[in-house]
């Protein structure tokens, strides 16, 4: 085979995308939807009680917050530009889903 000059064309596989069957589940742990709802609606009542709204000002008050400027007890709703600005400058955020009851 080393000194052959024969080439061949082999069947090879070609790249395909997987479905989502194939995706791997998260190493996160899971509870139960019902439970799951509970808690997000007490930490939502939480959030929305005891901590101040700041609304589209969250990324100013975040990194405030990142030089002790001000305290952490504050949430928003940042654009997705100024999440990734405040996580590439290495300020630790929390994306808390907002539930709302029905």
């Amino acid at each position: 085979m080393c000194d052959s000059t024969a080439v061949d064309k082999a069947i090879m596989a070609p790249n395909v995308k997987k479905t989502a069957k194939n995706k791997p589940i998260p190493d996160d742990y899971f509870v139960m939807g019902e439970s799951a709802e509970q808690i997000l609606r007490k930490l939502n009542k939480k959030i929305k009680k005891d901590y101040q709204d700041v609304g589209k000002n969250f990324a100013k008050e975040a990194r405030k917050a990142a030089k002790g400027k001000r305290n952490q007890k504050f949430y928003g709703k940042p654009t997705k530009e100024e999440t990734n600005k405040l996580l590439d400058e290495g300020i630790d955020l929390f994306a808390v889903p907002d539930y709302k009851d029905n």
